[in-house]
């Protein structure tokens, strides 16, 4: 007679269950950790979140220059440019010459922030030197349009290279090697230049840097109410520390760990103010001046922020 075989139905004690559990849970961990690393990059890119970028690549550099009472900012991540301003007229070869000596040949991005003269004055030289992807600037209201030598100077510039201008609409986002250009403002129409500086920032990583070119307190109050992202590590100080801009309201909103001032050595102007000094000193936040320290430089890894200057 053959015998019946009988299977037991195993039972586990909760102790095994438990370890079942753990062990679980820990594969599970493993694979998304897998899945994350291999796909994170395009989640990232798909959902388009600012400030959550993925720090791959190079570090991101910002050279501040020293170019006097004026502006000139380069950008650079991962073999990509953007430049903010090109100083004075009188500055045009040193803007060029720096270029050049950062191994420049192409520039992704360049930003006229607006239309002063200590902003663009040296940008039609640039405009010629260099061939550019993007010109972003803003449009000024008809009956306010500049109608100085340098602003024609510049168009024409643009004209004889056949540069089309992007116009400068908060929301816009570019990307810049394995950071993101983000255009704030101008968050309004005013008829004031300084007003209508293109606002923008570029995150990379944890790490937020926000440029306000030459925006005064109307154009703060507008930022502000637009609700933008303006919390950042870093912040190009608006209008050369001038007390017609920074206000309190907008450093509580941005709360920089660091600022940058482009002033000249004893600048006719008095930038920058007192009470701008003072204001960025009660929000303890740790300020580097052109006319004391020279070209300033960071370096971002994408969680950390790194000063220099040339003094």
């Amino acid at each position: 007679m053959a015998r019946r075989r009988t299977r037991r139905k195993l039972s586990l004690t909760r102790t095994q269950k438990l370890v079942s559990l753990v062990c679980a849970a820990i594969l599970a961990v493993a694979a998304g950790a897998a899945a994350l690393t291999r796909y994170g990059g395009r989640i990232v890119e798909a959902l388009d979140l600012p400030g959550s970028l993925q720090a791959e690549g190079g570090d991101l550099e910002i050279h501040i220059l020293d170019v006097g009472n004026a502006d000139s900012i380069l950008v650079t991540k991962d073999g990509e440019s953007l430049l903010i301003d090109a100083a004075e007229n009188q500055s045009a070869d040193t803007v060029v010459a720096y270029l050049h000596s950062q191994g420049i040949a192409r520039l992704n991005y360049v930003i006229a922030t607006h239309a002063d003269a200590d902003h663009i004055g040296g940008m039609d030289e640039v405009v010629n030197t260099f061939p550019i992807d993007t010109f972003i600037m803003a449009a000024m209201p008809e009956e306010a349009t500049p109608t100085t030598k340098t602003y024609r100077k510049l168009l024409d510039a643009l004209d004889a290279q056949g540069q089309t201008i992007t116009e400068a609409e908060p929301g816009q986002t570019f990307p810049l090697g394995g950071a993101v250009l983000s255009i704030l403002g101008p968050a309004g129409e005013f008829d004031d230049t300084n007003e209508m500086s293109v606002v923008c920032r570029v995150d990379f990583g944890s790490c937020g840097f926000l440029f306000m070119g030459d925006a005064e307190k109307e154009a703060e109050d507008a930022l502000l109410a637009s609700g933008a992202n303006l919390r950042a590590d870093f912040l190009k100080v608006g209008h050369h520390g001038s007390n017609s801009s920074t206000q309190e309201r907008l450093l509580a909103a941005v709360r920089p760990t660091y600022a940058a001032i482009t002033c000249g050595a004893g600048n006719p102007y008095g930038h920058p103010s007192p009470e701008t000094l003072e204001a960025l000193e009660e929000y303890g936040v740790q300020v580097y001046r052109c006319d004391l320290d020279g070209r300033i430089d960071l370096t971002c890894d994408g969680e950390t922020v790194t000063v220099s200057t040339e003094k």
